[in-house]
């Protein structure tokens, strides 16, 4: 199973996520904008200077001191974080003056066809914090300086150019230093807005939600609606309207299934009902054929039931007996009058036939396949067996006779005894314990004989009760 992640732990990621590029994007963009704007900066400066060289060389030359020009670069270079200043002479001047006397860079093939271009040539080394710039000096009779007064050269001639090296590292500096200003500032900006996003979670979301929660399991329970006007946010107040909506659709269907479910028990009953009095009806088939007014069918039910209590079966099976067991003669509707009504003893012959009421009673019920029919067919067929092997059809022992043949068998013949008839009078209760326990082990399921010695008191009332 994957775990989930909480609302917030996804916020805060998400917002790290977008805040760290953001960052980025923003650093880098700065970058580039100071590298820009200090590179604008050096050039500007590197024209300025190369400006004033320019100026201060004409000055000297008009001025006929040219030997105190190393003197003045070297003042200039002094200043304004200029490392060095060289003065390049180019073909034209050399020619007319010669090479110069000062140290420097000589006109070489490389410096001759930067020199040729007319371009400022600006070469960037930022391993070393510094700058080199190559500013070419171009003849013209315009401006405050006429170049062709001391120069034998047309327009736009190249004269030379000036070699400036700079030290860029306070430039460097300021834009670290800025960059890490911003960087901190960015993420106080982002702690403090993560920092307001769990708050706004917390309280606008979160907390709300669960409250819903609770609120929703209490409407459901007390059948009320939540009151969404006290949430703050649109979002939540239609959770809650539709939180409201679902407990009502949903109390509405629970009303519709207890009156359909009234309905079932109420017809499930009267199924039930119907179903005993028609088993109860068929079992006295036998009764009204043999002359028996004496209810023994509805007894044998109302007692085999009561037993099946006492002896601790499950509902199921104490609803199957009292339905199945008045069917435990059914068989006898194939037994002639003549056997069945006969005054006096049966003659070995006709108890054989007597006894086949049994088979006949399976037979006419085991092909059914509702349970409580075939419940019934087992009754018939095993209630005339005994515990100890020697009943009849099949000479069943002991648990091989189903717990409901066991209880209709006992049941049978406490209600005979206890019932008065024309050839016998009704037994003592003393009498019949008497002869439960004498036959406990061998007629009767011994458990079976305790728990109807134990209640017979109780058995003794439902007969007497349901007696004609």
């Amino acid at each position: 199973m994957i775990k989930k992640q909480s609302i917030k732990k996804l916020t805060v990621t998400r917002l790290l996520q977008v805040f760290i590029v953001s960052i980025l994007i923003i650093v880098s963009v700065t970058l580039l904008n100071y590298r820009s704007f200090f590179q604008f900066v050096v050039e500007n400066k590197v024209k300025s200077v190369s400006e004033i060289i320019k100026a201060g060389l004409t000055a000297h030359m008009q001025a006929g001191v040219m030997d105190k020009r190393a003197y003045f670069l070297n003042e200039i270079a002094s200043v304004h974080d200029i490392e060095s200043i060289e003065v390049v002479r180019g073909d034209n001047v050399i020619k007319q003056y010669g090479e110069s006397s000062l140290p420097g860079k000589k006109l070489n093939g490389t410096l001759r066809a930067f020199l040729q271009k007319k371009e400022i040539y600006i070469n960037w080394e930022d391993t070393k914090n510094s700058v080199e710039a190559l500013v070419p000096y171009i003849a013209s009779s315009s401006g405050d300086f006429n170049c062709l007064q001391c120069h034998n050269a047309e327009d736009g001639t190249v004269l030379g150019a000036v070699n400036i090296k700079m030290d860029i590292s306070l430039y460097q500096s300021f834009v670290l230093r800025n960059s890490y200003i911003i960087v901190a500032i960015l993420f106080l900006l982002a702690l403090i807005s993560i920092f307001n996003m769990f708050n706004v979670i917390d309280r606008y979301i979160y907390k709300p939600l669960l409250k819903i929660i609770d609120e929703g399991e209490a409407a459901y329970l007390l059948h009320k609606e939540i009151n969404s006007e006290k949430y703050e946010t649109k979002e939540l107040q239609e959770v809650v309207r539709n939180v409201n909506k679902f407990n009502k659709t949903v109390l509405e269907k629970e009303d519709q299934l207890k009156d359909k479910n009234k309905q079932l028990s109420l017809l499930n009953e009267e199924i039930e009902s119907t179903l005993k009095e028609t088993m109860l009806t068929i079992g006295e088939i036998e009764e009204i054929r043999g002359g028996d007014t004496s209810m023994h069918t509805r007894r044998v039910a109302a007692i085999s039931t009561v037993i099946a209590q006492d002896y601790g079966l499950d509902d199921e099976k104490v609803k199957l007996i009292e339905i199945a067991s008045p069917l435990h003669d059914i068989g006898k509707i194939g037994i002639a009058d003549a056997i069945l009504n006969k005054p006096a003893r049966l003659t070995l012959d006709e108890y054989t036939t007597m006894k086949s009421h049994s088979l006949l009673g399976y037979d006419i019920l085991k092909n059914s396949k509702r349970q409580i029919l075939k419940t019934a067919a087992i009754i018939a067929y095993e209630h005339h067996e005994k515990y100890d092997g020697t009943g009849y059809p099949r000479g069943l022992k002991g648990e091989e006779i189903s717990i409901f043949a066991r209880i209709v068998s006992i049941v049978d013949v406490l209600d005979a005894l206890l019932s008065k008839r024309v050839y016998k009078k009704r037994w003592s209760v003393e009498e019949i314990i008497n002869l439960l326990k004498k036959e406990r082990g061998k007629q009767f399921d011994p458990e079976l004989v305790d728990v109807v010695i134990k209640n017979i008191d109780k058995y003794v009332e439902i007969i007497k009760r349901l007696s004609d």
